[in-house]
């Protein structure tokens, strides 16, 4: 049982060195780790409970409510889901390219830059609705703020790595194509 455990952490490591994770960088956000671990709390923060807890608020309304907030929150994961298996092998946590990554401009990534971005934002969208919270609407704003940090920053290094990249970017929204905060093509 120790051995297969140990193979286990050893596969969880090599996974981890192959994403650029490295204990420098832990230290000094090199390969954008603080971005990551910034969204990952600000996703983590969403199971808190609503605030302020609106109890005068029609039973037909909060019904409602909950209905489009759950179904908005589904559509996001669809859209999360969809992204990762069209990344495939190329999915990294982080915003660098993997060395023998390719770049995907197909199927979730042919409308959309960062489809996987877009899906959280909307199941944070979906919370938010289905809580009718104003801590769950700044966790809303927080995370779209770190989302379009990291992407940027992902987007510098995918034109390094891919000078086809410059030609997506004008082509394609970032985020959101209607909100220009999170479409920041020029």
């Amino acid at each position: 049982m120790k051995l297969n455990k140990s193979n286990h952490i050893k596969d969880f490591i090599t996974l981890l060195s192959k994403w650029g994770f490295s204990k420098q960088g832990l230290f000094n956000n090199s390969k954008g780790e603080w971005y990551l671990f910034s969204q990952i709390f600000l996703i983590l923060l969403h199971l808190i409970p609503p605030y302020p807890k609106i109890e005068q608020v029609a039973y037909s309304i909060n019904t409602f409510c909950i209905i489009i907030g759950l179904s908005i929150s589904i559509l996001g994961l669809f859209i999360v889901i969809k992204a990762f298996i069209d990344l495939g092998e190329n999915l990294t946590p982080l915003p660098y390219p993997m060395n023998n990554s390719s770049l995907i401009k197909n199927n979730s990534y042919q409308n959309v830059r960062h489809p996987l971005y877009k899906g959280l934002l909307i199941i944070s969208l979906g919370i938010c609705i289905y809580s009718l919270s104003l801590i769950h609407l700044s966790l809303l704003i927080s995370l779209a703020y770190i989302l379009k940090i990291k992407a940027l920053k992902e987007e510098e290094n995918l034109k390094i790595k891919f000078p086809e990249y410059k030609r997506y970017i004008k082509e394609v929204p970032a985020i959101i194509k209607e909100i220009k905060y999170l479409d920041w093509r020029s």
